[in-house]
């Protein structure tokens, strides 16, 4: 954080809240998961599918993270914020 944030173009910001969406529907669709995973046991084939696909929702939340850093994304919008 120690750094100005960057100004970002409107492409950049949009694909900032796309990767912010992305993450909350990642999310919701985990919460699904574990709850289907509970209901059919963790150990079962099914719930051994449904763990592979958490992993794969848990990956795809990390590369949202690092893109959101290395975009610049986060400073600006703690930026934003910090302005308000």
């Amino acid at each position: 954080m120690g750094h100005f944030a960057r100004q970002l173009n409107a492409q950049e910001i949009k694909q900032g809240y796309d990767l912010l969406n992305l993450m909350e529907h990642l999310d919701r669709e985990m919460d699904l998961l574990n709850q289907q995973r509970i209901h059919v046991g963790p150990s079962s084939k099914e719930g051994q599918r449904l763990t592979q696909i958490k992993q794969s929702h848990l990956r795809k939340i990390q590369n949202c993270i690092s893109e959101l850093n290395t975009s610049g994304f986060n400073d600006w919008l703690l930026h934003q914020q910090m302005a308000v």
